[in-house]
């Protein structure tokens, strides 16, 4: 039988689909032709299909590299469901069990064979696989290849050494999530030869976004939202194992049905867990992140983050678990900007700079997505370098809000007016340090504080300026030019001209300009937010000295810190009940909750 017509019959008979999807059939060719392949789809879009049906009709035997033990598991019992010979090694079997399987590898019985990086990497696994007739190996999760993806595994960077083992055997690599970027070091780590790359589009038609400001602990927001979802199946992702199990308690005790998953928890408590979940027998699990990557549950109707996610790629990856059946689902996220602090305190221990500066960048990227007014989908689509026009209805901010909207039309003119005295010569932080006055040495050198523009913009903390200065970059009223300087665009003129208003969502700024305006006028106000999280770092450093809170700073100077947000050492130390001694032992650390 041609391959054509066998590749058709074995869709229809084996897998039961009529039709492939979107670049399903380009795939399938590529690997029955002998050629290298890197495919992005999204989740849910169909890519093991791709390299499981070539295996069927190719002779030989298939090596599939996968990251988690879990994940390979699920895949091969979908296969044995299915009736076809698959198996894994892994460091959880008996060396009787590893015995077995190889076996079964050597007589020709197994068509595909799961093995983690770490396993494939070491000299007696290469030597078992020249023993093997390997029509092509799959590289799965192919992302954790590149330093500048999400989830970068050292374990991976050997996986280049399988064209040098193996030359004349196709590589074959997927993943859901690829910057330019990224697909350009995949292509490179693995010296593909002149690959097939197809990527697939990155909107998600029947998922609807929806992002806003968490409220203290965000269970109010949460419960509004799952009344829209009764006896569905929905993920809620927390960032900690104590969060994970206090809200799993609080579902509980309010009537839905819910179960934990982190890594705190027994292996045999997660994985029964795990499977009551994708087996019905609860709706909701709370989760870390260590749940989910590879799950085949089709019909999840809704994805919840109670934090920011690291980046936009694991944000991406995580809400495609929602609706890979292609019905209709829901994802929430719920954030503030202690969120930002928390997720750059985990890059402390990270020893290599330009790596870490990637890392933290990314976390910018994903918290500038969550604040921004422009759709969300589209804000995606241009991470991963690909097109799209608005969504119109898929996301909160393209259908009509009724979130109170504030004028910063003047507020606008002061930053533009700041970039046009300036010959459009600078940088964000120059440009929103002469607003506030600044005495950096720099500014003064320049001779900025005789601007007519210094010093007039007081009445916004410089991450508040930051928030306009987005707003209008959102808008093309102000674009990045060479060396990073902002540069005004022909629309610049009709604001500066008053010919156009600006307005953005009162969220957006820690306090909306109406109150701000109001606050001027009292004595003392402060980021109450920002202060809390002051406080829970100032006890954390009191416990590991082993002194009173108030030894450290006062309520009143955190409460100084919390509205005049300095962001360096010398804006810190004007800050009154700082001093220099007290700036060396805890002030950088304060500085990062702040910034």
């Amino acid at each position: 039988m041609k391959k054509d017509l066998m590749k058709h019959k074995i869709l229809k008979d084996i897998f039961g689909h009529n039709d492939f999807r979107e670049l399903q059939e380009d795939g399938v060719d590529a690997i029955l032709n002998n050629q290298d392949l890197l495919m992005i789809l999204p989740t849910g879009g169909g890519k093991s299909l791709v390299y499981q049906l070539p295996t069927l009709i190719k002779d030989g035997i298939s090596i599939v590299v996968s990251p988690l033990i879990a994940l390979m598991q699920d895949q091969v019992n979908a296969l044995k469901a299915q009736n076809i010979s698959a198996d894994m090694i892994s460091s959880a079997q008996s060396e009787m069990e590893i015995s077995e399987i190889i076996n079964l590898a050597h007589s020709g019985e197994l068509k595909f064979l799961y093995l983690s990086p770490e396993r494939l990497n070491t000299g007696s696994t290469i030597n078992l696989l020249r023993k093997l007739n390997i029509n092509f190996f799959v590289i799965d999760e192919a992302h954790c290849i590149s330093q500048w993806g999400h989830e970068f595994r050292n374990s991976y960077r050997a996986l280049g050494n399988l064209k040098g083992n193996f030359p004349d055997t196709a590589i074959c690599a997927f993943t859901a999530t690829s910057t330019n970027h990224v697909t350009k070091d995949i292509v490179s780590e693995l010296c593909l030869d002149n690959p097939k790359i197809l990527k697939g589009k990155v909107f998600r038609k029947n998922i609807f976004i929806s992002a806003g400001r968490r409220l203290k602990n965000g269970y109010k927001q949460l419960e509004d939202f799952l009344s829209r979802h009764n006896n569905e199946s929905g993920i809620i992702y927390v960032s900690s194992r104590k969060k994970t199990d206090a809200l799993c308690e609080y579902l509980n005790e309010n009537g839905y049905k819910a179960l934990s998953y982190h890594a705190g928890l027994p292996q045999h408590k997660r994985e029964k867990n795990f499977k009551d979940f994708v087996n019905d027998k609860v709706e909701i699990i709370v989760a870390t992140i260590a749940f989910g990557m590879g799950i085949d549950k089709s019909d999840i109707r809704f994805v919840v983050h109670m934090s920011l996610p690291k980046s936009q790629e694991n944000y991406y990856q995580e809400i495609g678990r929602a609706g890979r059946d292609g019905e209709d689902s829901e994802v929430l996220l719920l954030f503030n900007a202690a969120d930002i602090a928390l997720q750059k305190r985990f890059l402390d221990e990270i020893i290599d700079v330009a790596y870490k500066t990637h890392l933290s960048e990314k976390i910018d990227s994903i918290y500038k997505f969550a604040t921004s007014e422009l759709c969300f989908h589209k804000q995606l689509a241009n991470y991963f370098d690909d097109t799209l026009d608005e969504c119109k209805d898929r996301c909160d901010n393209c259908l009509e809000s009724d979130e109170k909207r504030d004028d910063i039309t003047k507020e606008s003119q002061m930053l533009l007016s700041t970039i046009y005295k300036t010959n459009q010569n600078f940088g964000k932080n120059y440009i929103i340090d002469i607003l506030r006055g600044s005495k950096e040495q720099k500014l003064l050198a320049n001779g900025a504080d005789n601007l007519s523009v210094y010093n007039i913009g007081t009445h916004f903390s410089k991450k508040e300026w930051f928030v306009i200065l987005e707003r209008l970059m959102e808008l093309n009223i102000l674009n990045i030019g060479e060396f990073s300087v902002l540069k005004l665009t022909n629309d610049a003129v009709n604001i500066l001209k008053g010919n156009k208003n600006i307005y953005i969502k009162a969220s957006r700024l820690q306090i909306s300009i109406k109150e701000k305006k109001i606050k001027q006028k009292e004595d003392f106000s402060y980021d109450e937010e920002l202060f809390e999280s002051l406080r829970v770092k100032r006890s954390e450093l009191a416990n590991e000295l082993s002194v009173p809170a108030y030894i450290i700073f006062s309520d009143k100077t955190l409460k100084h810190l919390a509205n005049e947000k300095p962001y360096d050492k010398t804006s810190m130390l004007q800050v009154n009940g700082v001093g220099e001694k007290k700036y060396e032992q805890f002030g950088k650390k304060f500085l990062e909750i702040i910034n």
